[in-house]
């Protein structure tokens, strides 16, 4: 979650958080008792945010914390209730994309396989729970399941000039899977001015760091588990990394002139010491990183989200400084951190030779 920058995405709803400040803001709200319920819904943010946020702290004092979690992850723990979603491929839905194309665009998806388990989608466990409340609230939203509901909230498209165009709501529901969304048939290119934006002086601060460590920490995402969402799917553990070719385990790249001066080989445990918290890492000695600095991808160190995922590898999160940029999310490149030697070793699975890609 945090390291997404500003998204668009939730522009019609201006009340849901989509900063780190908007975040740091719930959190502080549900400390001091001011949110009664919190539905938690495509996000896992006991995993996603700094520990240092002190989320899990403001779950505590929410009296009713739902989940909609499609598999038991870190932040369905802490709920009082679960309502299982529908995975990503038994599920229906739409969004307005932003893509930096010169056209307004909805891309829609539709279920490829039944639901395997009683799994229920979020919108119709809503639209149940209004329906049993009845009065007002249900008649502001009369539809029966999630799929009507998408077809009121895009039938408005059906007499605008599109991609392709049809008489009726059902003929362009059927267009609309057809092809996976609509949009605009003509460009809506709002062109800057240029002599305008060139007028107005770029400023810029001093970075703040927060640590007396001597190394920079530079957390990433991993291309295989991406956010940690796919920590839990076996053939993704097992895909080697493309850079270090590690599978099934986190690691912390080092410059080899680094770890020559601190005595690290490949393998070593070291641990890693913030202003928030320490962890522990194996060594992988990288020569495209920068001697002053230390990287550690996302992805691992789950406190639950089933057997191929909790308590493998770490997450870098437990390090991080809540320091927000000019952006309102969180610099995750501005603490700095300690290396200290275990003496220990571990070696982590990896594709390549023992003796590494560079001959080490």
């Amino acid at each position: 979650m945090f390291l997404k920058p500003t998204s668009t995405v939730h522009s019609e709803f201006p009340w849901l958080p989509n900063s780190l400040v908007d975040i740091n803001n719930l959190i502080g709200r549900m400390k001091n008792g001011e949110i009664q319920a919190l539905f938690i819904h495509g996000i896992n943010p006991v995993f996603e945010l700094p520990a240092s946020a002190g989320f899990i702290d403001g779950l505590e004092s929410v009296p009713q914390v739902i989940s909609f979690a499609s598999f038991p992850d870190d932040s369905s723990t802490y709920a009082d209730y679960i309502f299982p979603d529908h995975t990503a491929l038994e599920s229906w839905g739409y969004q307005k994309s932003s893509i930096g194309a010169d056209r307004t665009v909805i891309s829609g998806f539709q279920p490829v396989v039944v639901p395997f388990y009683k799994t229920k989608a979020t919108s119709d466990v809503l639209l149940a729970a209004v329906h049993g409340i009845g009065g007002d609230q249900a008649a502001a939203l009369p539809y029966k399941d999630e799929v009507e509901y998408i077809q009121s909230s895009l039938v408005n498209l059906v007499s605008q000039e599109g991609f392709f165009n049809a008489a009726d709501i059902n003929g362009f529901m059927s267009q609309f899977q057809q092809y996976g969304g609509w949009w605009d048939a003509q460009p809506r290119l709002d062109i800057p001015n240029g002599v305008r934006a060139l007028s107005v002086p770029l400023s810029t601060g001093a970075a703040r760091f927060d640590g007396s460590g001597e190394f920079f920490l530079l957390p990433f995402l991993s291309p295989i588990l991406g956010d940690g969402s796919g920590a839990n799917k076996p053939w993704l553990q097992e895909i080697p990394d493309p850079t270090t070719t590690v599978m099934w385990n986190s690691w912390v790249e080092i410059n080899p002139a680094t770890a020559d001066e601190l005595g690290l080989a490949d393998d070593d445990v070291v641990r890693i010491i913030s202003p928030m918290g320490e962890i522990e890492a194996v060594v992988y000695r990288y020569p495209a990183i920068r001697p002053d600095t230390i990287a550690i991808p996302f992805g691992q160190g789950h406190t639950a989200y089933g057997r191929y995922a909790q308590g493998r590898g770490i997450n870098p999160g437990d390090l991080l400084s809540l320091i927000v940029n000019g952006a309102d999310d969180l610099a995750f490149g501005a603490t700095k951190v300690l290396l200290e030697k275990t003496g220990r070793k571990y070696p982590i699975s990896r594709l390549e030779s023992r003796m590494g890609v560079y001959g080490e």
